[in-house]
């Protein structure tokens, strides 16, 4: 073949390619897996910590009814006992052993001068007026001697627990002084505790009594306790800078005097709340956003505004609708208006529902 006709058929096949059209590339489809925005009943709640004290309505406070000395100390704190157990032994103060003996000193001269008048009396030396006088100073020597020797227990005394309880206090040591009237040892129930949490001031005012609350002890394993909040104490302690939540335990609650707690507590509900699941909500910067599928399948880029935050669910204020259908999985790869297609359900899973087509 001669070369200029090679040439020819060359020229006339790479005109003939070029005629030929080509084909636009196919626009890019996604693969996601979605899920409805639904509604739910929502409980806006606060976290609080705390812990269980006793109520202080049921704590029994044994005092010295007179001054004296600790003479002994039968138990220690947290120490749990029995009605009639041995708590604090008392013995008199020196001033108070001074008393005893005063007053039974004076009981001894009254008697002794109530005996000489009533001789006189008999000699006609002296009156009945002066015998009833004395008789009558004989006798009240001869009780103030009686009471203080019965109160201070002959000048050795042993306090005992009225009633069952948990020793909560022993303020005094051995050896101490201890004035008329001071306490010596506190007594509480395990049966009338209470929790009390600290509140941040803004929760505080906006929590009522009777609100609902979850307790649960924050050691291991620790134990649940559903109640309901008994009064709000909305001063502020100087040092937390919170306000506090007291709680009364129900009789056997699972936990311990001075036991941490946390606290759920149930503000308010929301019903009929909007909500998507957690990984459905993305952000640009600090804004929140969605991608809803349309009917045709393509991502549409839908700025939120977000409320409560329940964990699995976060609810949506404004920015879907209920029953609109959002990217759970594969939304960061998306952009606005692109095209995507469901992912196949995994093995043994049910296969989310498809909107129709148009």
């Amino acid at each position: 073949m001669k070369p200029w006709i090679t040439v020819a058929i060359s020229v006339a096949l790479g005109v003939a390619a070029c005629s030929q059209p080509v084909s636009p590339p196919a626009d890019p489809v996604a693969t996601v897996r979605t899920a409805p925005v639904s509604t739910r009943s929502l409980d806006e709640t606060v976290t609080a910590y705390g812990q269980v004290e006793f109520d202080p309505a049921a704590v029994r406070t044994l005092t010295a009814t007179f001054e004296a000395q600790v003479g002994q100390i039968h138990v220690a704190v947290g120490e749990a006992v029995s009605a009639g157990q041995p708590i604090v032994t008392l013995i008199a103060s020196p001033t108070t052993a001074l008393d005893l003996d005063r007053l039974t000193r004076d009981a001894a001269v009254a008697a002794a001068e109530q005996a000489r008048l009533q001789r006189l009396r008999t000699d006609g030396l002296a009156s009945d007026a002066e015998v009833a006088t004395a008789t009558a100073a004989a006798a009240t020597a001869r009780q103030a001697s009686a009471n203080l020797r019965r109160l201070t227990g002959g000048g050795r005394i042993t306090l005992t627990a009225p009633t069952a309880g948990v020793v909560d206090s022993l303020p005094a040591s051995p050896g101490a002084l201890v004035a008329a009237g001071g306490p010596v040892a506190g007594l509480g129930s395990t049966r009338q505790m209470n929790a009390r949490l600290g509140l941040e001031v803004e929760d505080a005012q906006r929590l009522e009594p009777g609100a609902p609350i979850r307790l649960t002890g924050l050691h291991e394993s620790g134990s649940l306790v559903e109640t309901r909040v008994a009064s709000i104490d909305r001063r502020v302690d100087p040092t937390t800078r919170l306000a506090a939540a007291l709680v009364a335990l129900p009789p056997g609650s699972p936990v311990l005097p001075g036991e941490a707690l946390k606290g759920e507590i149930v503000l308010a509900t929301r019903a009929d709340a909007l909500v998507v699941p957690r990984a459905a909500v993305l952000y640009e910067g600090d804004q929140p956003l969605v991608f809803v599928i349309d009917r045709a399948g393509v991502a549409r880029r839908r700025p939120v505004t977000i409320g409560l935050d329940q964990g699995d669910v976060i609810q949506i204020i404004a920015g879907v609708t209920v029953n609109d259908r959002v990217v759970v999985e594969g939304g960061a790869a998306l952009s606005d208006r692109m095209k995507t297609r469901e992912a196949a359900a995994a093995p043994g899973a049910t296969a989310p529902a498809q909107s129709p087509a148009p």
